[in-house]
């Protein structure tokens, strides 16, 4: 079964949630954690991620918390997967490190290459705009 982790899964709630709020204060990690059902620790972990590509910002001290770190209309789907899984391959010989070294001469390489550009423009063309 091909399928996301759950962490690029829950990084997406987390950023529908804060594309959501109306107050322009930063949203605590209780907070959002709450909401979207997942423990602090664990999307601690998967905001840190996010925090560094500048996807979201973090606010330190009493009134602090997360709030977006671009418009929602420009962040993809697929740079949010590409944060939390590391890029996407269907299979071993769509890696970009250490690919299968028969991709050049077996026709099911061209078979899996044109399912994962079809994924990559879906996700590309989905911003968190279109899904809230």
């Amino acid at each position: 079964m091909l399928q996301i982790t759950r962490q690029t899964e829950y990084a997406i709630r987390g950023l529908m949630e804060l594309v959501g709020r109306t107050e322009s204060s930063p949203v605590r990690l209780k907070e959002l954690a709450e909401a979207c059902q997942v423990s602090e620790a664990f999307l601690a972990k998967i905001f840190q991620s996010l925090t560094q590509k500048n996807i979201i910002k973090s606010h330190r001290g009493v009134k602090g918390g997360f709030s977006l770190g671009k418009d929602p209309s420009e962040i993809t789907l697929f740079e949010i997967v590409d944060i939390c899984e590391g890029g996407i391959a269907l299979n071993h010989c769509m890696r970009k490190i250490d690919p299968c070294n028969r991709s050049g001469d077996c026709a099911m390489s061209k078979v899996w290459q044109k399912a994962q550009n079809a994924l990559e423009i879906a996700l590309g063309e989905t911003t968190l705009s279109d899904l809230v």
